[in-house]
């Protein structure tokens, strides 16, 4: 009895182990993978996005506070992609930079914000599937783990991207560097959530140092055979010798109808 009861025992360990072993559970980088090809459809897609931005720059000593809110339409289409300003924002906008000709301090302004969002954070917001297969091709994996989002198993991923990768006109300023991305995903590989953090330092000029620190936290939701972010928040910091910039804002993304002349 003794003996068949070690043999069962025996038995239980190694199928936990099989269970748990990292052979088994590096299958979700496969699955993440494919699951991107399959999310990139050519289907016209509309959506509505908020932006918000909180941040300050300038010198140590006098730093200039700003922030701002813009809502605009962006839709993907046969003609290509394309950023829709409704009448009423093209108004605000220019009753702002009537009001700041008597205030260039304006602290709270759409304006603030309108110039910080363009292609690359439109980009990131409607083709995030291309942005990881992208994030992927430089980094290297290195491990998964079972986690739990909103009560249900899911696995985590986790990659970094060495110094190497870097884009090559910063890499030469830049000297210590750390990056890592965690992406959840579900039982067939679809991202759920990422989560990316860099931070470094450098010298630009011999006598020029500086340090940054990057966080970026997404959520994702699909539509029409896309993968579309639903909430994207991003924080990004650097300081220098003289000067200093936060930026912190947030994306909001809401589906809508396509519009006729996108289809």
């Amino acid at each position: 009895m003794i003996k068949r009861f070690s043999v069962c025992c025996g038995q239980v360990i190694v199928c936990c182990a099989l269970i748990l072993s990292p052979r088994v559970l590096a299958d979700g980088q496969a699955d993440l993978r494919n699951a991107l090809k399959q999310l990139q459809s050519t289907k016209p897609i509309a959506v509505n996005a908020q932006f918000k931005l909180v941040g300050s720059s300038g010198d140590h000593d006098d730093l200039i506070e700003h922030e701002g809110v813009i809502n605009l339409r962006l839709e993907d289409g046969a003609d290509g992609l394309r950023a829709i300003y409704s009448p009423q924002l093209i108004a605000q906008l220019h009753a702002e930079e009537l009001a700041k000709v008597e205030d260039e301090n304006v602290k709270n302004s759409a304006l603030n914000a309108v110039g910080q969002f363009e292609y690359w954070e439109w980009r990131e917001l409607l083709y995030p599937a291309a942005q990881l297969e992208l994030a992927l091709a430089r980094s290297q994996f290195i491990e998964e783990k079972v986690d739990e989002r909103n009560g249900k198993q899911v696995r985590r991923l986790k990659f970094s991207m060495p110094h190497d990768k870097i884009d090559k006109k910063y890499r030469k300023y830049i000297k210590k560097y750390k990056n890592h991305l965690l992406v959840w995903v579900d039982e067939n590989g679809v991202p759920l959530a990422s989560q990316m953090i860099e931070k470094g330092s450098g010298r630009v000029f011999i006598v020029i140092s500086f340090q940054f620190e990057n966080e970026s936290y997404t959520e994702y939701q699909q539509q029409a055979g896309h993968l579309l972010v639903a909430t994207r928040d991003v924080k990004e910091a650097t300081s220098g010798t003289t000067m200093q910039s936060r930026r912190h804002f947030t994306s909001t993304v809401t589906p809508v109808a396509v519009s006729p002349t996108a289809k």
